[in-house]
């Protein structure tokens, strides 16, 4: 009978331990699923958001802009990332406008 407490004690201890490894590791992750990933391209940077791992949005250039032109910073590209990964995440249009970059301080013209 004591045995059977002792063993009965370290299950219930391992599966709380699992759980809370699991909660706290990236696989378990529930708030925002879109992770964000900034890259260099020939003249400046861009960005590339993945959901579960897998490459949804693929952005060399600044978005809302006529001309082809990339981030200035990588601080830049991360900031639109940023925002376009919460919009993704609480259902929005991820649209990025003239707006949205100007509230956000992107640079649209630099020393390429």
């Amino acid at each position: 009978m004591f045995r059977r407490k002792i063993i009965l004690v370290l299950v219930v201890a391992l599966v709380l331990i699992s759980g809370l490894y699991m909660a706290n590791s990236d696989i378990f992750e529930a708030s925002n699923p879109y992770k964000t990933e900034v890259f260099k391209v020939e003249n400046g940077f861009g960005y590339q958001i993945n959901y579960n791992s897998k490459l949804l949005i693929k952005q060399e250039y600044i978005p809302a802009v006529q001309l082809n032109k990339t981030f200035c910073t990588e601080q830049d590209a991360n900031s639109v990332a940023q925002l376009v990964s919460e919009k993704l995440n609480n259902k929005e249009n991820p649209q990025i406008t003239l707006e949205n970059l100007n509230q956000l301080n992107i640079a649209l013209n630099c020393n390429n």
